[in-house]
């Protein structure tokens, strides 16, 4: 009797099944095996929180509460509690003899800014001389030193300041009694809050007397604004900017 021979078939889908039970084997493994179930529910949380953490904005840091106006002048040693470091933290910065409330710039000028070294401080010679350095001089700097293109500067930066900051008072000189503010006073350190007595009604005219009495002359305050000058910013010393650099 002849030797049958089986020939298997080979019709290209003998993987198949050994796919489906594999992928049975692995349902199964992961169905009656609670460390599975466990593993397979944290892997999931933890992926949807990644996906959902992505499509969700950042929410923005709430904003800080509004300090009241301050209208003051200010020594230079009463300046320094006003580096952004006491409870309430308002920041002031002095230049040109002016000081300004800079607390909506903190970013900058308070702790851990790159300008906090003028926090509580006369600015006007670091910003002369773009040189971020803490000016911890116990005097009036008066600053008769300067060049007349580095005062040109100090008062192009003191423009700056009055167009982006409120305006506090002034910063004293020894001996040079502050200024009693209200609240009517304009943003103008520079002028006393007592009404000056020079009267500023002219002599009545008639027809004949053609002559009519000038005005007194008014003095020009130490405060008159400059022309508007272009947007410079400091920068610490050594930095590759050109030493320019913007505060917003």
């Amino acid at each position: 009797m002849a030797e049958e021979k089986i020939i298997p078939e080979t019709s290209g889908g003998g993987g198949e099944p050994e796919e489906v039970g594999f992928l049975a084997s692995v349902i199964n493994e992961i169905i009656y095996s609670p460390l599975n179930l466990v593993l397979v529910a944290i892997i999931t949380i933890l992926v949807y929180k990644i996906f959902r953490s992505r499509q969700q904005p950042a929410a923005a840091p709430p904003p800080e509460p509004e300090l009241p106006r301050l209208r003051k002048d200010f020594t230079v040693a009463e300046l320094r509690a006003f580096d952004g470091n006491q409870p309430d933290g308002r920041v002031l910065v002095a230049v040109n003899g002016t000081v300004y409330d800079v607390t909506k710039g903190k970013r900058f000028y308070g702790p851990g800014g790159p300008y906090a070294a003028f926090g509580g401080r006369d600015a006007s010679r670091g910003l002369a001389t773009f040189s971020v350095t803490s000016n911890d001089a116990a005097e009036w700097d008066d600053l008769s030193d300067l060049s007349p293109m580095e005062m040109e500067s100090v008062r192009e930066w003191e423009m700056q300041f009055k167009e982006k900051y409120v305006l506090v008072g002034r910063l004293l000189k020894p001996g040079e009694q502050p200024t009693s503010y209200s609240d009517e006073d304009e943003d103008t350190p520079n002028e006393s809050s007592t009404p000056t007595t020079a009267s500023k009604t002219a002599a009545p005219t008639t027809p004949s007397s053609p002559k009519k009495t000038a005005p007194a002359p008014v003095a020009a305050t130490s405060d008159d604004a400059p022309s508007k000058a272009e947007d410079l910013v400091a920068v610490p010393a050594g930095s590759g900017d050109g030493g320019k650099a913007k505060d917003e």
